[in-house]
C-alpha cells in the first residue's frame, strides 16, 4: 500500500489534523460487463469459493480508487456470520445470508453450556478458506479484510430468536450476560485466527466492511438489536461486551444504525477505547449529508471521537460534509459516477 495513504490513516486513528478528511472515493467502470460476470445464482454468490474469488477480482479490477480508498475484499458471508459458527443454521438468497432462520440453537437456556465456537462448522471453514484463497492469490494489488463476525446481542438473537431475547432481558438477565461472554470469547478467538492469517502473509494492516484501513487491528462494533432496547438495558447488556472487545482491539468504530440508536450515543461516547462512530440514518430518513445530523456530528467530534460517513454520491454532497465538520478523525466514503467527478472532488478538497 502507498506509504502516504498509510500515514494519513494513522493520522486518522490518532485524530490528527492533516488539513483534510480521509476520502475513500470509488468509481465503477460503466463500460465493464458487470451483468455477464456477476454470480448467476445464490450458490455462486456465497458458497462457491472459486466463483467468489473471480467476482471479487472483477469488481476490484473494474473499480477506480481515489483518495484513501483501498482495493479490498473483506470476505462477506453475511452480517453476524459468527452465529453460524456457534450452532445457528443459515439460509442463502441472492442478497444476503440469514441466520437462525426458523430453527434456533437456544430454544431455551437449557443447552447454554453447549454454546461454543464450532471449528468444523461449514461457516467456520468457509470464512477461513475464503480468507486463505485471497491471501494466497494476492499479487499486492489489494488488501484482505476481516469478515463481518457481528455484534454481541445480534449474534445471540440469531441463536435465541429476537422476540425471546427481548423478554429474556427481563426474565433471564443472568443467562443473557453469560451467553454474551461466551460469544465474546468466540469472537476474539476467531478474529485472532483471521488477523494472524493475514499478518503471516506479510500484508501490513487490514480492512473490514467499513472500508477503513488500520496498520494494527480494528473492527466495526455493532448491536443492531439495540434499536429495540432502552439506554438502561444498553448500558447493562451491551456496553460490557463493547468494552471487552474494544479493550482487546487496537482501534474500533461503532456502527450506529438508525434514529432508534441515537439514545445510546452518550454511553458510546463514554467508552475510552472506542475510537469513533459510523452513522447510518436508515431507510426513510434524511441522508447523511443533511443538516439534521450536523449537531450530532459536532457532538461526536467534540467528544474526541472519529466520525465515519458512507453514502454520498455527488461532489457537492461530499463537500457539504467537509465544509461543516473538522477534518480531524473524519472519514467519508462515496461512490461517484465518473472519474472526472472524482478528480474534481479531490482538487476542490
Amino acid at each position: 500500500m502507498n506509504k502516504d495513504i498509510m500515514g494519513r490513516y494513522n493520522a486518522f486513528w490518532a485524530r490528527e489534523d492533516i488539513g483534510k478528511p480521509i476520502l475513500s472515493i470509488m468509481v465503477k467502470d460503466a463500460t465493464a460487463a458487470w451483468e455477464k460476470h456477476s454470480p448467476q445464482n445464490p450458490h455462486d454468490q456465497w458458497i462457491n469459493l472459486d466463483a467468489r474469488y473471480e467476482w471479487s477480482r472483477f469488481n476490484m479490477i473494474n473499480t477506480k480508487y481515489y483518495g484513501e480508498a483501498v482495493p479490498t475484499d473483506w470476505v462477506n458471508f453475511g452480517p453476524g456470520c459468527l452465529a453460524a459458527m456457534m450452532g445457528s443454521n443459515f439460509v442463502i438468497d441472492k442478497n444476503t445470508i440469514w441466520f437462525g432462520f426458523k430453527d434456533y440453537f437456544l430454544k431455551d437456556w437449557s443447552n447454554l453450556d453447549d454454546l461454543h465456537l464450532v471449528t468444523n462448522s461449514p461457516m467456520y471453514e468457509m470464512v477461513r478458506d475464503m480468507t486463505q484463497i485471497l491471501i494466497d492469490s494476492n499479487d499486492g494489488s489489494y488488501t484482505v479484510g476481516i469478515s463481518d463476525l457481528g455484534g454481541n446481542l445480534d449474534v445471540l438473537a440469531s441463536l435465541r430468536n429476537t422476540e425471546d431475547l427481548l423478554t429474556d432481558l427481563y426474565d433471564e438477565p443472568d443467562m443473557v450476560l453469560r451467553a454474551v461472554e461466551i460469544i465474546d470469547k468466540a469472537w476474539i478467538e476467531y478474529f485472532t485466527l483471521l488477523r494472524d492469517m493475514i499478518r503471516k502473509s506479510g500484508q501490513v494492516g487490514h480492512t473490514t466492511w467499513l472500508g477503513l484501513w488500520c496498520e494494527t487491528s480494528y473492527f466495526p462494533l455493532q448491536c443492531d438489536f439495540a434499536a429495540m432496547i432502552s439506554p438502561k438495558d444498553f448500558e447493562r447488556f451491551v456496553i460490557p461486551s463493547l468494552r471487552r472487545i474494544a479493550d482487546f482491539l487496537d482501534h474500533s468504530i461503532y456502527h450506529l444504525d438508525g434514529q432508534n440508536q441515537i439514545s445510546h450515543l452518550d454511553h458510546l461516547l463514554s467508552l475510552d477505547r472506542l475510537d469513533g462512530i459510523q452513522w447510518v440514518p436508515g431507510d426513510g430518513n434524511p441522508q447523511g449529508w443533511d443538516e439534521k445530523w450536523f449537531p450530532m456530528y459536532e457532538k461526536i467530534q467534540a467528544a474526541g471521537k472519529c466520525l465515519v460517513l458512507h453514502g454520498p454520491h455527488t461532489v457537492e454532497q461530499v463537500l457539504k460534509i467537509c465544509r461543516n465538520l473538522s477534518p480531524k478523525g473524519l472519514s467519508v466514503h462515496a461512490w461517484l459516477e465518473t472519474e472526472a467527478e472524482a478528480e474534481e472532488l479531490l482538487a476542490r478538497i
